[in-house]
């Protein structure tokens, strides 16, 4: 008994034997290798679903794109029909609110002067636009003045006014200072044109904002598309 389980032993060590060294010199067996494919299914399909999510991650956020994009759109479209824009500040009339030098954020989709609102007029005896605090709305009649110059001596119509300052908590938006940019001193300029040194300040304002704002937003806007499509596609 035991001689024949020793000669079985020595037959399988032969066969095993034999095995690895067809193996080794690269032969394969059909029923081996029908295992190694049927055993390697499983981690293939592990390998796809991995790439496949992979790929779902590295997806630029088209939706988020698009978003972004309206939300400029129409923040342009605002700007450019004058709806939404940011004004400079050229007299200390409202400090400490704003100061010369200056800029607020001003809208005019809805335009409702209420006592406490910031408003942006015109008058005929003075070329620049005026932004003072509303003291009070009465038949009509809209009295303004200044924070730190007091009431106007005069009264405005809501047809006189250009536009109101966005006021959030009660407060305007303002960047301190950044406006001063586009304001030239006018002790430094010779009167220009019927309405002198005034104008001049305008005409720079304007033409300073017309070649840059659009040049910067083009940039931003290209930008931020790059950054998102290209980010998107690491992993």
């Amino acid at each position: 008994m035991q001689i024949a389980v020793l000669e079985l032993i020595a037959v399988l060590m032969f066969l095993l034997i034999i095995l690895v060294y067809f193996l080794v010199k690269g032969y394969t067996i059909p029923v081996i290798e029908r295992f190694r494919i049927a055993m390697g299914k499983g981690e293939r399909k592990k390998r796809v679903e991995t790439i496949v999510e992979r790929a779902k991650i590295s997806e630029p956020p088209y939706g988020r794109i698009a978003l972004v994009l309206s939300i400029f759109a129409l923040l342009m479209v605002l700007t450019l029909t004058h709806k939404l824009f940011f004004a400079v500040v050229t007299s200390d009339s409202m400090v400490p609110t704003f100061k010369r030098g200056d800029m607020f954020l001003a809208q005019a989709l809805y335009i409702d002067p209420q006592p406490g609102d910031i408003v942006m007029f015109k008058r005929p005896d003075v070329y620049l636009p005026i932004t003072h605090r509303v003291l009070k709305v009465e038949n009509g009649r809209i009295y303004t003045g200044g924070d730190a110059s007091g009431p106007d001596p005069w009264y405005i119509t809501k047809k006189d006014i250009i536009a109101e300052a966005v006021l959030i908590g009660g407060k305007p938006v303002v960047i301190k200072d950044f406006g001063k940019y586009f304001i030239l001193d006018a002790r430094e300029l010779r009167s220009i044109g019927p309405y002198g040194q005034e104008y001049l300040f305008y005409k720079n304002l304007v033409n300073a904002f017309k070649s840059y704002a659009m040049a910067i937003v083009i940039i931003s806007i290209s930008l931020y598309v790059y950054l998102e499509i290209g980010g998107g596609r690491r992993y």
